[in-house]
């Protein structure tokens, strides 16, 4: 994917991404004459959903956050992914926190997790600089085409699948490479980042 396209499609993503908060907040508006307090109450669901949102793909899609720790990582994918249906552990990262390259590779692999996760569920993330693993848990978890669609090497395009080709590019930026376990059940086999140049099986 070029980069235009893929700016394109990130653009469309964060579009669709922000309007289920926004139709909350129009409707919060319409009812504020009817009923104020339940307004007032729907409201702050909406920008709250918005504000997790918009914090996530900044970090994620924009400038980055610098080193990330496990605290400020459980921090911006708090209720953000899944509209809140899907939980990230984070506990076997380290203590210290991650380059911000890495930190932002992981945020977008926990992203990727969220959509594998159609019920709702648990991305686990764990691992270092020396090799970072991310899976999902929950039913009828499955990772999406278009990742797979991507390690093979084949060109996916529109916002609905924009975070495999935008994962892709943020590993490498990172100095990582993305490969899939192999062998049992690969729907919801660990996804890996590991160090350019590293073997799959490190």
């Amino acid at each position: 994917m070029d980069v235009v396209t893929l700016a394109q499609d990130m653009c469309a993503r964060i579009c669709h991404d922000l309007g289920g908060p926004l139709g909350v907040l129009s409707g919060a508006l319409d009812l504020a004459e009817v009923a104020p307090d339940e307004a007032l109450s729907v409201a702050r669901e909406g920008a709250e959903a918005m504000r997790r949102r918009l914090r996530l793909w900044r970090a994620a899609a924009g400038a980055g956050t610098g080193p990330l720790g496990r605290e400020g990582m459980a921090e911006l994918l708090d209720g953000a992914l899944a509209n809140g249906r899907v939980t990230v552990d984070l506990s076997g990262l380290p203590d210290e926190p991650l380059p911000a390259p890495l930190a932002q590779a992981a945020l977008v692999a926990a992203m990727m997790g969220g959509e594998a996760l159609p019920r709702g569920g648990v991305v686990h993330l764990a691992g270092g600089e020396s090799g970072l693993a991310v899976w999902p848990e929950g039913r009828g978890a499955a990772w999406p085409t278009a990742l797979t669609a991507v390690l093979a090497g084949q060109a996916v395009a529109g916002p609905r699948d924009v975070l495999a080709p935008l994962l892709a590019q943020v590993a490498q930026a990172a100095g990582m490479h993305m490969t899939l376990a192999l062998g049992g059940n690969e729907a919801i086999a660990p996804l890996t980042l590991l160090p350019a140049g590293a073997s799959d099986k490190a």
